[in-house]
């Protein structure tokens, strides 16, 4: 009779035990809904381009011992989120002249003088591209013939009220020739409006929908013959 008592005594207390020791576990045993952040489950974020300076004369560049047409410009740009690598395309009108692959935020290229180039980033990681918008500068020199515009500065302003967006820009010229402008503009990558040779810098309010993506084009133009193209790309407001 005792040895059963204290039989059943025992495992009693063996049971107490397991259930404190199970209590006393500390949160970190059950398991959690939340899971860590990715940083690679969406595409990167666009760089923002900071040197040269957008529709602004080059003024940050060096020259190259023997080569009286050429100089070397500095490119910058700020670090974009979940971006792994960048590359740095520079374009004479819709010509790249040079393209570079790079992890950091600059690069050097080389360029002719008096000209007026074109440059964008676009960020990369293992998700997808991203491009960013297009940014324009002359380099220091007498141009052959005429400069190209500079690539037009775009402003795009969002009315909730009533989902409408207003697009406009800013175009300019080194040569201060009179400019018109081709502009296209797309819904999720569908054609939505599309004009040619205006004069003015802005185009009547746009509906929109909400949380889509819109791209922008502006085509700016000179009496010469020259041209370049800005493209920025946008997300409407919920």
């Amino acid at each position: 009779m005792m040895m059963a008592l204290y039989k059943n005594i025992g495992f009693g207390l063996l049971m107490a035990l397991m259930l404190v020791l199970a209590s006393c576990g500390g949160g970190d045993s059950a398991p959690s809904d939340e899971q860590p952040p990715d940083n690679q489950s969406q595409a990167p974020a666009k760089a923002v381009g900071t040197l040269p300076a957008n529709g602004e004369p080059c003024s940050d560049f060096e020259e190259i011992a023997g080569e009286a047409t050429r100089i070397s410009v500095l490119f910058q740009w700020n670090s974009a989120a979940s971006a792994e690598d960048y590359t740095l395309n520079v374009l004479e009108n819709q010509t790249v002249v040079s393209s570079q692959d790079t992890k950091s935020l600059s690069a050097s290229v080389t360029l002719d003088r008096g000209k007026t180039y074109t440059w964008l980033v676009q960020t990369s990681n293992e998700v997808g591209e991203t491009t960013g918008d297009t940014y324009s500068f002359t380099t220091p020199g007498v141009p052959i013939g005429n400069y190209a515009p500079y690539a037009a500065e775009i402003s795009v302003v969002f009315d909730a009220g009533f989902l409408e967006m207003q697009v406009s820009w800013e175009g300019s010229d080194e040569d201060g020739d009179e400019l018109s402008y081709d502009v296209s503009i797309t819904e999720n990558e569908s054609l939505l409006f599309e004009d040619f040779d205006l004069s003015a810098n802005s185009i009547a309010p746009i509906t929109y929908n909400p949380s889509s993506t819109y791209g922008i084009e502006v085509v700016s133009k000179d009496g010469s013959g020259n041209f370049s193209i800005s493209r920025i790309s946008v997300t409407a407001p919920d």
